[in-house]
């Protein structure tokens, strides 16, 4: 338990009157000076301005995750969304509120809000009765609050209200300063609940359990209770719970009730009709503790956060579903006082529930009594009884007759339900103390023989009989590491291998288990088998899902990729799930998959293990063996339980904390200045625990690659980052589903702003301004000379290159392919039957298709160097630098499925219902001093034999050579 301090100054001002927890899981405390939040690592108050030193009498968070006070000014209503806040006071009306003093506040199950004031002091019930109602229902629709008339509270009718809550049948319950009273659903007039002494009282809180019973605390009186099954309306004191001043009840999620007194923290367990009072174990330094408990919150993690007088709030962390009990043994009959047991290495259930556990000095010790899930949930140790001493157990299993069999060295003992015992000797000579011969595996069958192991031997004896019969399991196979039991077979695994034994006829029978299960000279450690196809192999270095049907060995991973080596145990849960742990970790293996979910860390330092188990405890409840007691599993919870997302507590520049916003939190977005560039981000949880301690992963958009893992640690620092944008984003574990983010802006210094950039850029414009003055002349003869052959280069129809440019650049290729000792390729280009074309669809279609034509040609040139030129009419001409005879007829290639992915429709044409290609490809090397036109001419040549050989094809022809067909 950690005790939180809401200020540094005592008495009155560090008294916590109530808690709540909103959305984002953050804890909101109410004080007598004021209203705090606490994010797991800072309390921060808030609201200091809306509040102006108010007195907060009640506190509550509604499904909007709007904040609702009860003070002795009004109602304040505070949207933590929208961070706008609503006063609603009284009205001196019959409208409203009736007091400005609001007492209690409460979300029924339909979701309407009730609050309970005092009442006016000036109200004349004579002249309005209606306004003596002090029960308001707040209608959204008007927001505002409207009273509930004709309830008649108390015998004036002027009863304040102290507390609300509702039933099973949804009938409304008040607490007023006359008494309890019940609507019937919530509507008056109201039914006056007496005490069994007929006395009058001042109920002050109300609480239902989960069997139904109402339970009252009466201000000086204790608490008291309505039983469900009660043919009376009457309460009655309740005389186990110490303590006159009831401060709070709250029902917890077991449908336990949660008891403040000055007397302590007590617990009420339905289901047992049992008291339990709560101690205060502190982390650290010893604190005292404290003497009056005021309020009580559970929050959606479970945990506890308890309100005192004097001492801040406390923080039990509960974690749902694990824990570690403490064992002790009561030894006050051999003049001793009680003492702890540790190191666990056994420990196993009874027919009865009682628990037995076998510890590293030796002995048997046993629950008092049966353990019940309220016992294991609300007690914080479990006191044994000595049962079986000084013997060294190795190992324990219950026969189907209800005795306790137990291997110890040499021997195995058989304790009967009548305490009578049997021994059997393994070696008749008592002389032997080799570690060899301790039994370490038993399993008990069920027509009562018993299976026992030591290292290399395999034994089974039957109640009764003084044979023992050894079972031959070879030694040079490896040492027994397990015994499992399955319907009537036993499994024995050895080395590396598992042997099948069927009990009753004694055939055996080798599983043939894969060789990957033993890579890296891997051993079995332990097995359970699921059904008769399904098998669960742990060895040395991980863990199998082993079909036996199919022979397919499927390993377990965990969410990070890794294998779990050396686990101790395999145990199956009801819901077909796996669980195993090793030393350190307990897993889950869901139904149907083979991937290992980290459930906790029940061991996190060396000197600590899990050493055995589990046993089923309560129906339900996994118990392992530990170095400190017994840890604590409940499967259904500990799965159903979550994580909230981590907070961003703190942020530090140059060690400097940044201001928080109202409501205690960083702001969602930082802005700062360029030389404020070194930050330490502090991470938190408000809802961490033991079993689960947080582990921060955090990731800097603009720096960080990938996510970084910070271990235990819950700060980081960046130095010198750069001006610009960046954004912080955490999350709690590597699998993480919710993260808080953090931008940061970093603005840049005055000379690199958008106002000193246009300064230079416009002092570059007046310089350019000057100089082109000086130069206009110049600067306008060259642009002109520039568009000029611009317009004589450029074909105006096609938009590329013309015939003039062609050549220059085919000189200007050829002197550079000249240099580099390349070839050079050149394309004559046709359209088919153009003429046709425009004779018949006219010339505007036709320069529409040149154009469609040229885009096609330039569309399949893939290289920056690659040119292409209309050469006159419907010719194109292909400059291919660099290129070879191969790579020009592919380009040619896919000039033609351009023009054929183009679709330019040609209705009539001799050759297809499109627009096609001739091309003719010439091939020259600029070494030979042929001039330029000569490589023109071949090109040309194989252009008309194209056109000869029926077009829409290509041909090529190097220099001097006959002409080539290249495709038709």
């Amino acid at each position: 338990m950690d005790q939180i301090d809401v200020s540094s100054k005592r008495a009155s001002h560090n008294t916590v009157i109530d808690a709540a927890q909103d959305s984002d899981g953050y804890i909101w405390l109410a004080s007598l000076p004021g209203l705090y939040v606490y994010d797991g690592n800072l309390v921060r108050p808030v609201l200091e301005d809306v509040l102006g030193g108010t007195r907060i009498r009640d506190m509550h968070i509604d499904s909007d995750d709007t904040l609702w006070l009860g003070t002795n000014s009004g109602v304040l209503s505070y949207s933590l969304k929208t961070r706008t806040a609503r006063w609603y006071r009284d009205t001196n009306s019959t409208d409203g509120l009736a007091s400005d003093t609001a007492h209690t506040m409460f979300e029924d199950s339909r979701g309407t809000l009730w609050v309970g004031t005092a009442i006016r002091k000036y109200e004349d019930l004579e002249q309005t009765k209606e306004a003596a109602s002090t029960l308001h229902r707040y209608e959204p629709s008007f927001d505002r609050f409207e009273r509930t008339g004709n309830l008649s509270l108390g015998p004036n009718g002027r009863a304040a209200i102290l507390h609300i809550r509702e039933d099973a049948h949804r009938n409304l319950w008040l607490a007023t300063d006359q008494g309890l009273y019940r609507l019937n659903g919530n509507q008056g007039p109201a039914t006056f609940i007496p005490l069994s002494t007929h006395e009058g009282y001042s109920a002050k809180k109300i609480a239902f359990d989960s069997r139904g019973n109402l339970w009252v605390s009466v201000s000086k009186r204790g608490l008291w209770t309505l039983p469900a099954e009660s043919d009376r309306l009457e309460l009655h004191r309740v005389t186990e719970i110490q303590g006159d001043h009831i401060q709070d009840l709250l029902t917890d999620s077991d449908g336990d009730i949660l008891i403040c007194s000055n007397k302590g923290l007590f617990r009420y367990a339905a289901m047992d009709d049992s008291f339990y009072r709560h101690p205060f174990f502190f982390s650290g330094q010893p604190r005292q503790d404290p003497e009056h408990v005021m309020s009580i919150l559970e929050t959606s993690s479970g945990n506890l956060w308890i309100g005192t007088i004097n001492q801040g709030v406390l923080r039990h962390t509960m974690h749902p579903g694990a824990r570690i009990a403490a064992l002790t043994v009561d030894e006050s009959k051999a003049g001793q006082t009680s003492a702890s047991l540790d190191d666990i290495l056994h420990v196993t259930v009874a027919p009865d529930s009682r628990i037995y556990v076998s510890p590293k000095s030796g002995g048997v010790f046993r629950s008092r009594g049966p353990v019940t899930a309220n016992r294991l949930n609300h007690s914080a140790k479990i006191e044994l009884e000595p049962f079986l001493e000084k013997a060294k157990i190795k190992s324990m299993d219950w026969a189907p007759d209800g005795s306790l069999v137990c291997g110890l060295h040499n021997a195995v003992l058989r304790i009967a339900p009548d305490g009578s015992t049997e021994r059997i000797q393994i070696e008749p000579s008592p002389e032997t103390v080799f570690v060899d011969l301790d039994i370490e595996h038993l399993t008990c069958m069920e027509d009562g023989s018993f299976w026992v192991g030591t290292k290399f031997e395999l034994f089974s004896w039957k109640p009764g009989t003084p044979v023992k019969r050894s079972e031959g399991v070879k030694p040079e196979s490896g040492p027994i590491s397990c015994l499992h039991r399955f319907e009537g077979t036993v499994w024995v695994g050895h080395g590396q291998n598992i042997t099948v034994i069927d009990a009753a006829s004694g055939k055996r029978t080798r599983l043939d288990v894969p060789q990957a299960a033993w890579t890296d000279k891997a051993t079995i450690k332990s097995i359970l088998v699921e059904n008769s196809a399904t098998a669960w192999l742990a060895t040395t270095k991980n863990v199998f899902r082993f079909d036996m049907r199919t022979g397919n060995l499927t390993p377990v991973l965990t969410r990070a990729q890794q294998r779990i080596p050396q686990a101790l145990s395999l145990w199956r849960n009801p819901d077909g799930g796996v669980w195993l742990h090793t030393q350190d970790k307990i897993y889950r293996i869901s139904a149907g998959s083979e991937r290992a979910d980290e459930v906790l860390l029940g061991a996190d330092h060396p000197s600590v293990s899990i050493s055995s188990g589990p046993a089923l405890v309560a129906g339900h409840v996994l118990a392992y063996g530990h170095t400190d007691g017994l840890l604590l599993i409940d499967p259904e919870r500990i799965v159903r339980s979550g994580r909230i997302a981590p907070k961003i507590s703190e942020v530090r520049i140059f060690g400097t904390s940044l201001p928080a916003t109202r409501l205690g939190r960083i702001p969602d977005h930082l802005d700062v200045d360029h030389h404020q560039n070194y930050l330490t981000v502090t991470f938190s949880l408000p809802e961490a625990s033991t079993f689960h301690p947080p582990r921060f992963f955090y990731f800097l958009e603009g720096v960080d690659s990938a996510w970084n893992d910070a271990g235990s640690q819950t700060t980081v620092s960046y130095a010198h980052l750069k001006p610009g944008r960046y954004a912080l984003h955490v999350k709690d574990g590597y699998d993480g589903e919710h993260i808080s983010s953090l931008g940061i802006d970093i603005r840049a210094p005055w000379w690199q702003t958008a106002w000193a950039k246009a300064g230079y850029a416009l002092t570059f414009v007046l310089a350019l301004l000057t100089a082109s003055r000086v130069f206009a002349h110049v600067q306008t003869t060259r642009i002109r000379k520039e568009m000029l052959e611009t317009l004589v280069m450029q074909d105006p129809l096609t938009e590329v290159p013309n015939r003039r440019k062609f050549k220059e650049v085919l000189a200007s290729e050829k002197s550079r392919c000249k240099r580099s000792n390349h070839q050079i390729s050149v394309l004559m280009i046709d359209i088919d039957f153009f003429k046709g074309f425009n004779d018949r669809f006219g010339h505007q279609a036709g320069d529409k298709a040149l154009k469609r034509v040229a885009q096609s040609v330039s569309s399949a040139l893939r290289r920056p160097e690659d040119f292409v030129a209309r050469f006159g009419g419907e010719e194109f001409v292909v400059v291919l630098p660099s290129t070879n005879r191969a790579g020009a007829e592919r380009v040619a290639q896919k000039i033609q499925d351009a023009i054929f992915l183009a679709n330019i429709p040609y209705p009539g044409s001799p050759l297809s219902d499109r627009i096609t290609l001739s091309i003719g490809i010439s091939t020259f090397s600029p070494q030979s001093d042929l001039h330029i036109d000569s490589g023109l001419f071949s090109a040309d040549q194989a252009l008309y034999q194209a056109k000869r050989n029926g077009r829409n094809c290509v041909f090529y022809k190097d220099h001097c050579l006959a002409l080539t067909p290249v495709r038709q």
